[in-house]
Parts: C-alpha cells; sequence; structure tokens
C-alpha cells in the first residue's frame, strides 16, 4: 500500500511539473492578477508589467498607475508563456520605460500612454 501512495504521488509530481512548465497552476486557481514588474517613475505614478492566466496563455499587459489612482493599461499580448521576471529601465528624458521578460522587448512612453512592440504602437485604455 505504501509503495503504491508512493508511486502516485510521484506521478502527480510528475505531472505538476509537466503542466506547470506551461502554466502555473496557483495563477489559474487563484484567478488574480499577477505584477510581474513595478517601476516608480515619479511621484505617486507607477509602470507595472502584469499577466493574468486567459485559457491558452498570459494576457499580457502594461499597467500604468496615475497620480489621479486612475489606470490606464495596454495589452501587448494576449497569449503570452509565463514571464516570471522582467527587467524595467527608465528613459526620463523620453519618458519611457523599456520592459524585458522572455526574449521580449517593449517600450512604454508614460507621456503618450503607448505600448510600442517590434514598431507598433497601440494606445493604453483608461480603467
Amino acid at each position: 500500500m505504501k509503495r503504491f501512495v508512493i508511486v502516485l504521488l510521484g506521478i502527480g509530481v510528475i505531472l505538476f511539473g509537466l503542466i506547470s512548465s506551461f502554466v502555473w497552476l496557483p495563477d489559474v486557481w487563484s484567478d488574480n492578477t499577477v505584477v510581474v514588474a513595478r517601476l516608480k517613475v515619479r511621484d505617486r505614478e507607477f509602470v507595472e508589467l502584469t499577466q493574468d492566466w486567459a485559457g491558452d496563455g498570459y494576457m499580457t499587459s502594461v499597467r500604468h498607475w496615475l497620480p489621479s489612482g486612475k489606470t490606464v493599461i495596454a495589452v501587448g499580448d494576449g497569449d503570452a508563456p509565463k514571464a516570471w521576471t522582467a527587467r524595467m529601465e527608465q528613459n526620463t528624458n523620453a519618458a519611457s520605460v523599456r520592459i524585458r521578460f522572455n526574449k521580449e522587448d517593449w517600450l512604454y512612453s508614460y507621456d503618450a500612454r503607448s505600448l510600442t512592440i517590434d514598431g507598433q504602437s497601440r494606445q493604453a485604455e483608461e480603467f
């Protein structure tokens, strides 16, 4: 009986590991927005890289917290792989943040509220 339980636990761990290489199961169960990285750009103003499980991948977005407390969001990729970390670099002269993660290189212009990916720009929408 012990051997059977150990084998079942082993199979469970292996399956969890295989599935987790595609999706982090706690993200599916919790249904929470995951903040991968956050950068303060000015007083009471932040830019975040966020991910939400979307069924077939992660909806990856840039969320911009304005000093008023409102947010604007620019969706970058609707079915991206899980991002565990991201590097954010601010360029104060250009009022922009460079975001690097999962071999991606995005540029968010916080004054223009615009996200540029592979030369294509999209406007952030207020929420």
